[in-house]
């Protein structure tokens, strides 16, 4: 079911776009270091919570490459439904 979007391509919907802006969130914490590898293992683990939650609530977007994690770290799902070129 697509979801409307604004004239930048974002979620209206609040919760959509939270949940979308969460994911930029998360990848810009994963991108610093200092955490370590076991913060970033806790960072992925939201991060594909949050997309779980995306698509349980019928979100198919492509994200802005900023809000991705690395290819190998990104969801099988979202890799799947938007393969790169």
């Amino acid at each position: 079911m697509p979801h409307e979007v604004d004239a930048s391509g974002y979620p209206t919907d609040p919760h959509l776009r939270a949940l979308q802006a969460k994911l930029g969130d998360l990848a810009a914490e994963w991108r610093e270091v200092y955490r370590g590898v076991e913060g970033q293992r806790d960072i992925v683990s939201d991060y594909h919570a949050v997309m779980a939650e995306l698509y349980a609530l019928g979100w198919d977007d492509m994200l802005d490459i900023d809000a991705e994690l690395p290819e190998v770290l990104m969801p099988a799902e979202y890799v799947k439904r938007h393969p790169r070129v």
